[in-house]
């Protein structure tokens, strides 16, 4: 499991934790260090922190310590430190309180429910400039990979669940990542120019779904729908992933009904959202003070 946005939960919460550290430049260096893990890397040094942030030893050892000290690290032996206990407890709180996963878990779970076999029903979400899954949920039955797996971000510019993302972006972004991205852009062969990249992103627009054969992961057919509430700030999507040998004409047909209508319910349901209505598994979380009777 890995902790979605790990850097950003850090930053809001590590100025209240036992180590009292204070100024922009602090935090920088706690974020930079976390995003040193990742899915080839469970251990880090003090040495990997001295070389890779550039930091004296003095403060590599100051931040490690304020980490550990805090339960963001753990030191596993003198080979180095892992993510502490202290990111479970915020991956807790981060189901029990987001407004997104309070408000589209069930939607996913309906989805799963009528999919065919074999099938993932995955929520996705805008994260920085790409894409994060932050839900998952697999019906019975063989299941081959899924390369949107729950707190992986991915690119923009491959998939059927990144690219309807990347639809619903408005316009003075969309040329940024073009003027940033061109090169990768053309070798994902969805534009080889400004204006043709546009014309694609348009058509996923006016379509309100993408179909994604096999682009991230073979044997799979992507199928998603996007939404944006501006109340959040927010733009992802809901995606049935098909095995190819079930992606029949009236699978996909079908499916492609079904995102449409739960993207439309999940903006619905945002935009309708109250911090009282937020549960997870059945366990009840008040997000402000309770009303007298």
């Amino acid at each position: 499991m890995i902790i979605c946005n790990k850097s950003h939960i850090v930053a809001r919460v590590f100025m209240k934790g036992p180590c009292h550290m204070a100024g922009t430049g602090s935090i920088q260096h706690l974020s930079r260090l976390l995003d040193l893990f990742g899915d080839d890397r469970w251990l880090v040094t003090i040495e990997q922190v001295m070389t890779e942030l550039e930091l004296p030893r003095s403060t590599a050892y100051r931040t490690v310590s304020a980490l550990a000290g805090a339960g963001f690290l753990d030191r596993v032996s003198d080979e180095g430190y892992s993510l502490g206990p202290r990111i479970l407890q915020l991956y807790r709180q981060l189901q029990l309180g987001d407004p997104l996963l309070q408000v589209a878990r069930p939607v996913c779970a309906a989805l799963a429910a009528i999919a065919p076999q074999g099938s993932a029903v995955i929520l996705c979400r805008s994260y920085f400039d790409g894409v994060m899954c932050v839900h998952q949920e697999r019906t019975p039955g063989p299941q081959e990979i899924v390369s949107y797996q729950i707190g992986r971000p991915m690119p923009l510019y491959h998939g059927s669940s990144s690219k309807t993302v990347l639809a619903v972006l408005e316009r003075p972004r969309l040329l940024k990542l073009y003027t940033r991205d061109a090169n990768q852009i053309r070798k994902a062969g969805f534009g080889g120019d400004r204006e043709a990249f546009l014309a694609n992103v348009k058509a996923i627009q006016r379509a309100g779904y993408y179909v994604a054969h096999g682009e991230v992961d073979r044997g799979r057919v992507g199928i998603s729908s996007p939404f944006a509430v501006k109340r959040f700030g927010l733009t992802g999507c809901i995606s049935i992933v098909l095995s190819e040998a079930a992606a029949t004409e009236e699978n996909v047909s079908r499916a492609i009904i079904q995102v449409s209508t739960a993207a439309h319910d999940t903006t619905r349901r945002l935009d309708a959202w109250k911090p009282e209505r937020a549960t997870v598994d059945g366990e009840p979380r008040s997000a402000g003070r309770r009303r007298s009777s």
